[in-house]
């Protein structure tokens, strides 16, 4: 008995079996100990007369287990290579080549080997099997039964991503279990039937699954060394070969291909229609592919360094053994280096291809026509569907028409038209309606969203149905004029011909500055009701932006502001529009530079270099 009151074994004293049957009764835990001693007792005795049984039976025999799998055995056995490479270099090509020479030496000498294949993925990462074509055709083999053993150099050429290397021997051994096959990984002396090597295995596999992460590591440290040094990588590309020194010069051929993309894009032509045109002519791609894709085209406008610059490290790495690439927003280090090469194209044709690129319309650069004199001074003609404006930019087209002391009285008559400020007059007591109070079905309204603007078909009728208009926009007056124009204007919209109507435009750009400018709602949309003068092919539309009204609903809408304008206001308005004459209709104004792109080739200064470019090449 312990100090707890608990049995201790140690103090039982060992009874016979025999007399088991004549000791009294004691307490409980003495007659379970005792019945317990009693069952230990018989097991003893069958196992003796079992084990005496057995000596003396002569039918009985034992079949011992087969030796511990070799590769060497006698078994006539058919063998596959499998061999991988990291990289494509003329370093990786030989040693792909040597294993390849040893292994088909090496089955031919050895008695009861015979050669079924050799699988080989060439420049293939060993840490994901996504890419390794030679790798899933070995093992669609495998489960076919093609073979009997596979050797490879080592666990790290088999695979460098742990899960993957255990799951695919794992595979080999158990589809088919009364066939296994195995793999022999000559650098370690592993046979993955061997279960002795199960241990061995698992740390080996460890090990290069290790060994492949430090090496990203150390890729990631290196290229963090090289950035911070400005020792920048490297590669040719197309219109380009990069020198010993790190430097990029032009390839003269395949850079008349890449400058024949820019400049025919900016002038109209599409990805796709760009494409058929260099796979007519043949022209060669980096690789010396001679078919064409838009896509192909996009992406080389969009590498920064055909025109100059070099940025290194857009792209980073996530998951080195899936090969998870994302763009780098500041995740590691980077470096951007304006001027860095020489050209291919100016850096203002790059912007021009990209603002194209971004509007919703390909129709390339589109001309920005400023009106520089008469009433309608300070206007800017523009094509609603042109991405390559802001309202800094518009603005300061505008204000470039006027001198220092107009500017000053042309924001004091902003601030008049819009009711800021009411001048020192004498204010009548009666306010004048707002004009979008007596919009109806049959008056001339332009209607605003975010991505884009609708006429009315009565603005259609009011401009005599004419085929072409253009559409001026003054940012400081908020002021927005639709007048007859013809297809040789290159700010000209197609308005309607015989059997359609251009009610509606895209024009996320420009409906988006008047959003901003005006402080209106993104996800609403306003109408302005038009006021129609003029004669002939003088007639204009003239709509006042700060006089709108918000669509909230299909037939609900309120004002914009709750209150009505001053008297003042409204006769300065009617004064303005009665000033407009003939002549201010007509006026052409001047094509002037964006100041989003800067200096670029006229339209037909571009079509002769590209009519050039297609002769030469």
């Amino acid at each position: 008995m312990n100090v707890e009151g608990q049995h201790n074994p140690k103090d039982v004293e060992c009874i016979p079996v025999e007399s088991l049957e004549v000791l009294p009764s004691g307490s409980d835990w003495q007659s379970r100990h005792l019945e317990s001693e009693r069952r230990k007792a018989e097991i003893r005795d069958r196992i003796h007369k079992q084990a005496e049984q057995g000596q003396k039976t002569a039918k009985d025999y034992f079949r011992p287990a087969k030796p511990t799998p070799s590769i060497y055995d006698s078994d006539l056995k058919r063998v596959a290579v499998y061999a991988r490479v990291s990289t494509s270099s003329e370093e990786q090509i030989s040693s792909i080549e040597n294993q390849t020479l040893y292994y088909t030496k090496k089955i031919a000498e050895t008695e009861n080997w015979n050669l079924q294949d050799i699988y080989s993925d060439e420049g293939k990462s060993g840490t994901s099997l996504r890419k390794r074509d030679a790798f899933k055709r070995m093992m669609r083999d495998a489960k076919d039964q093609k073979m009997d053993l596979i050797i490879c150099a080592s666990i790290s050429r088999f695979a460098r991503n742990f899960s993957d290397c255990m799951t695919q021997i794992s595979a080999l051994k158990t589809m088919h279990p009364a066939h296994p096959i195995g793999v022999y990984f000559e650098t370690e002396n592993i046979y993955t039937l061997n279960p002795n090597s199960q241990y061995n295995l698992d740390i080996q596999a460890l090990l290069a699954d290790w060994e492949s992460g430090n090496k990203s590591r150390r890729m990631i440290l290196s290229y963090d060394q090289r950035i911070m040094t400005g020792q920048y990588p490297i590669a040719d590309l197309m219109g380009y070969r990069h020198t010993k020194d790190g430097q990029l010069v032009i390839e003269p051929e395949e850079a008349k291909t890449v400058r024949f993309i820019f400049l025919a894009f900016i002038q109209g032509y599409n990805y796709d229609q760009i494409a058929t045109i260099l796979t007519q002519k043949k022209r060669s791609t980096l690789r010396g592919r001679q078919e064409w894709n838009g896509m192909m085209v996009a992406n080389i406008m969009k590498n920064e360094r055909r025109w100059g610059d070099l940025e290194a490290r857009k792209s980073i790495v996530v998951d080195y053994k899936l090969g998870k690439v994302t763009k780098n927003n500041g995740n590691r280090c980077s470096a951007y280096v304006p001027e860095h090469h020489e050209a291919i194209v100016s850096p203002e044709i790059a912007r021009a291809a990209h603002l194209v690129a971004s509007s919703r319309k390909k129709c390339g650069v589109q001309d920005i026509v400023v009106i520089q004199q008469g009433t309608l001074k300070g206007f800017v003609g523009i094509h609603p569907n042109w991405s390559g404006i802001s309202v800094e930019s518009i603005r300061s087209l505008c204000l470039s028409t006027y001198l220092p002391e107009e500017v000053a009285k042309l924001n004091d008559i902003a601030e008049m038209r819009t009711g800021t400020t009411l001048g020192k007059v004498l204010q009548s007591e009666y306010l004048t309606v707002s004009g979008t109070c007596f919009i109806n079905q049959s008056s001339p309204v332009m209607t605003i969203s975010k991505n884009g603007i609708r006429f009315s078909k009565a603005c259609h009728t009011r401009l005599d149905n004419c085929e072409y208009v253009e559409l001026l926009y003054h940012p400081i007056l908020q002021v927005v004029i639709l007048r007859k124009s013809d297809h040789s204007s290159s700010t000209a919209m197609h308005w309607q011909d015989d059997n359609d109507v251009h009610s509606a435009f895209s024009a996320r750009a420009f409906s988006g500055l008047i959003l901003q400018t005006l402080n209106w709602k993104m996800n609403c949309r306003y109408q302005c009701r038009g006021i129609c003068r003029g004669q002939g092919n003088a007639k204009f539309l003239i709509f006042e932006l700060d006089e709108s009204r918000i669509l909230i609903g299909k037939n609900q809408y309120e004002q914009i502001e709750g209150r009505s304008m001053d008297l003042k206001c409204r006769l300065y308005r009617h004064k303005w529009v009665q000033s407009i004459t003939v002549r201010d209709v007509m006026e052409s104004g001047q094509v002037v530079e964006n100041p989003m792109i800067g200096a670029i080739p006229s339209r037909n200064e571009v079509q002769r270099e590209l009519d050039d470019l297609l002769m030469s090449m």
